[in-house]
């Protein structure tokens, strides 16, 4: 789904939203997230510029951007006397995880809500610029957006189906038994349903419609030899750890 109405969302909705996104669960009670709503349009299209041009962006009515954020509790460290160290890796990804979740819950309750909602990855695409404009201090750092509004008819194409559970989940321990067995079944899904039309990632030197069947398999690893589709600016966003250590995250 990403297409949006003119329509606003109340203060009510986006009220509960936020209080469902604060209630996620957080590591140790340190909450090393924060969230910037922005509802200005200028700043929305600025934003859709930044995150690989996506029109939606600028049509929500709302757009949080979830970030990662240890500025507060370098804050209240000096604040209270004591010496901040822990910059370690595993502060930066208990606050992405802290983010992640809350993220997670925003979602949850704007669709419980009667909204639409997209996560946006490709807001760490030009990551100075992006915290230029939200004025983030270091020590934060735009992890993903949610553009959260009512869908315009006709765009959602319904739920698209995920791998088997067979595949991801496991019991007791992890399991390869009926991995191949399960992708097979998964790419007859996606082929049937041609979700991959029209998006093939080429090769070099192999013909334009060479092979049909195209699904989930073949684009996966395709995308992973190429990453620059993954990320439309994958030469930036293979640079973000230097971006992250110069915006005050750590990885000893």
């Amino acid at each position: 789904m990403r297409g949006f109405q003119p329509q606003p969302v109340d203060d009510d909705r986006l009220t509960a939203i936020l209080t469902a996104a604060r209630s996620a669960p957080t590591s140790s009670n340190l909450q090393a997230y924060s969230i910037i709503v922005v509802k200005n349009r200028a700043r929305k299209e600025r934003l859709a510029e930044l995150s690989g041009n996506q029109q939606f962006i600028q049509e929500a009515p709302i757009f949080l951007v979830v970030c990662a954020d240890i500025y507060r509790l370098k804050h209240v460290t000096k604040r209270q006397g004591h010496v901040f160290a822990a910059e370690t890796l595993e502060m930066f990804l208990l606050a992405s995880v802290d983010a992640s979740l809350s993220l997670q819950n925003a979602l949850v309750a704007a669709e419980s809500l009667g909204l639409a909602t997209v996560p946006v990855g490709s807001i760490r695409n030009h990551p100075d610029s992006v915290a230029d404009e939200l004025n983030l201090p270091n020590g934060v750092f735009a992890l993903a957006g949610l553009a959260i509004g009512y869908e315009r008819a006709g765009i959602r194409r319904g739920v698209k189906p995920r791998l088997p559970m067979s595949v991801t989940v496991h019991e007791e321990q992890y399991a390869t038994g009926s991995l191949d067995e399960g992708l097979k079944a998964y790419d007859t899904v996606m082929i049937a349903r041609r979700t991959y039309d029209g998006r093939r990632v080429s090769i070099a030197g192999e013909p334009e419609h060479e092979g049909v069947d195209y699904g989930w398999c073949e684009h996966t690893a395709r995308r992973c030899t190429r990453p620059e589709t993954i990320a439309a600016s994958a030469s930036l966003r293979q640079n973000l750890r230097t971006i992250l250590e110069k915006r005050g995250f750590s990885f000893r």
